[in-house]
This record gives structure tokens, C-alpha cells and sequence, in this order.
């Protein structure tokens, strides 16, 4: 599983733009009253709270304690599970039968490898359960996590490890999922370049999402690392009139349980 050491606070308050562009994705869903739904890589809770208001009974499930710790304190009256996407069950989720739907939102392309998750969420699922998701697809971030490297590297720092996320093609995910015993009804690609916010740049960017490649840099260097991030990020027409800007390419699919 691709890995990141996560501050639950900076996230949400700093990138709570990645939660609002997955509530139209709840709408896709369309969890209906009483429906069992699982809420793969939860986060902060802030889905699998929006969904029990509609209604459903839900389960967030993430891997990080930091996040689900705020998501517990938040949202008192959800059920927040802590377990590992490539190995969990229907007893991990203290449940004895199974999801009526399972829900993501910028998760999945954390997980790996990704043929174990999906069919860990087939086997939580009972026949004719939905599959809906949103995951950073092929080509996302490719300009933040160039000019990351590329100031690594100015640094003579070329050893550093920067995490390596899945980021598929439509057909590759559908050809996955269709493996693990789905039958997708859409999948779809599309760019969504994301303004970052006036008080943060690519560095900072990089900072959050890349923190373990942040980690292994010496402290003193950290000043000088973000310099080089947000000029070659800059260069890559990251930065315009109206700010910085995440190069978000996103995969957003429907499946069915078959």
C-alpha cells in the first residue's frame, strides 16, 4: 500500500478541496435509506457522515489512526473502521452481511496492489452491489511531482524515495475491476486542474501529499527545497493570474457486483 504520513488538520483545513469534489460523486451514488454502505479510505469522515444523514447505515474504513481519529471526534454517531485495503472482510467491518454499495472518493490511487482491494470490496459486496469512485487517474499530478524531483535532484538529493501512486487508464481499471468479479457500467477520464487556495503553493503541496520524501531532506534544506519545487512548478504553468494550481487528472467509475 503507497504511503504517506498524514496531518488530519492540514488536510482538511488546507485541502478540503479534494472532500468537496467528491459530493457530486455521493449523487452518483444515490445511497438510498437503509442502505449498508462502505466508505473505502474515509478520511476525515467527512462522506461517510453525509452519507448516514441521507439515510444509510455506513462504515468508513481508512488505514491512517490520525485520520480517523478526527473523523471519530467529528462525526461521534458514524462507525469508523481501522484496517488495511488489501486485507479486510466482513468481520473486519463488524458486519455479518454484506454492503449494499461501497463508496471512495481520492483513495483508491493510495492502495496497492489494487487487484487485492478490489476484491477485497467484491466479497463485501452482495450481488448486484454498487461500486462508485473517484481516483486520480493516468497522468494526474505529473507536473507537481515532476518539479519535486527535479528540485530533489538540484539539491543532489536524487536517492530520495517519492511515493508511488496508482494512477490508471480507463481501460486498465475497468480490466481490474472486471477481474475481481464487477461489471463496470462507466468509467470515465477527465482533467480537473484544482486551484490550490491563496495561502498555499506546489511546495506546500508537495509537502502534504509527499511528506515522506519531505522527511528524508535535512531541515535546513527544507527552505531552499520548497524555492526549487515552486519555480520548476511555476516553469510548468502551475502558477497564473488566479494562483497555484493542482494538475489533477481524475478516473471516476460505476460498477455492479456480479
Amino acid at each position: 500500500m503507497a504511503g504517506n504520513e498524514w496531518d488530519a488538520q492540514t488536510y482538511d483545513r488546507r485541502f478540503g478541496f479534494v472532500g468537496r469534489y467528491g459530493d457530486d460523486v455521493l449523487d452518483l451514488l444515490d445511497a438510498r435509506p437503509g442502505e449498508r454502505v462502505l466508505d473505502l479510505g474515509c478520511g476525515t469522515g467527512r462522506h461517510a457522515a453525509e452519507l448516514a444523514s441521507r439515510g444509510a447505515i455506513v462504515v468508513g474504513l481508512d488505514a491512517d489512526t490520525r485520520m480517523l481519529d478526527k473523523a471519530a471526534a467529528d462525526h461521534p454517531r458514524v462507525t469508523f473502521v481501522q484496517a488495511d485495503a488489501t486485507a479486510f472482510g466482513l468481520a473486519q467491518l463488524g458486519s455479518g452481511r454484506p454492503f449494499d454499495a461501497c463508496f471512495s472518493n481520492a483513495a483508491l490511487h493510495w492502495m496497492t496492489p489494487q487487484d487485492a482491494v478490489l476484491r477485497n470490496v467484491r466479497s463485501v459486496l452482495r450481488d448486484g452491489g454498487r461500486f462508485v469512485a473517484e481516483m486520480g487517474g493516468a497522468g494526474n499530478i505529473a507536473a507537481l511531482d515532476g518539479a519535486l524531483r527535479a528540485a530533489l535532484s538540484e539539491l543532489g538529493l536524487d536517492d530520495v524515495d517519492i511515493v508511488s501512486n496508482y494512477f490508471p487508464t480507463v481501460g486498465v481499471q475497468s480490466l481490474a475491476l472486471e477481474d475481481a468479479g464487477f461489471r463496470v457500467e462507466l468509467a470515465t477520464w477527465f482533467r480537473r486542474p484544482t486551484a490550490l487556495g491563496p495561502d498555499t503553493t506546489a511546495a506546500d503541496w508537495t509537502r502534504h501529499f509527499r511528506s515522506a520524501a519531505w522527511g528524508s531532506v535535512p531541515v535546513h534544506l527544507h527552505e531552499r527545497l520548497a524555492a526549487e519545487v515552486d519555480d520548476r512548478a511555476r516553469t510548468a504553468g502551475l502558477l497564473t493570474a488566479d494562483g497555484w494550481f493542482a494538475d489533477y487528472c481524475r478516473l471516476r467509475f460505476v460498477a455492479v457486483a456480479r
